[in-house]
């Protein structure tokens, strides 16, 4: 029975994990997503990945999950969450893209 393997959604918001990316100074890691009902959250905007174009999403965010905790997954549903400032040694080409930790 497949019904197992499917991830819970505990949450109104939901997005669809892109990729993972190891955090600046080793805090975790950011996870690329694009928001699939809340079209005023995230940003449409070409990922690059090792110097290669990724793909152009709708509408997407940055999850900050300094635990790890969403390691492995495919989606991630949420209600509550804080906008977090662009750090200041983050990449030039994605400052316009939301950053959020879940609350």
């Amino acid at each position: 029975m497949l019904s197992s393997c499917a991830e819970p959604c505990n949450g109104r918001i939901e997005s669809t994990v892109l990729y993972f990316a190891e955090a600046p100074n080793h805090q975790g890691q950011v996870v690329y997503a694009n928001v699939a009902n809340k079209p005023d959250l995230g940003v449409k905007h070409t990922l690059m990945r090792e110097d290669k174009e990724f793909g152009t999403f709708g509408n997407v965010i940055i999850i900050q999950d300094p635990q790890s905790k969403f390691k492995g997954r495919h989606s991630i549903c949420f209600d509550e969450f804080a906008p977090q400032p662009t750090p200041a040694d983050g990449q030039l080409d994605e400052t316009d893209i939301p950053r959020i930790v879940l609350k």
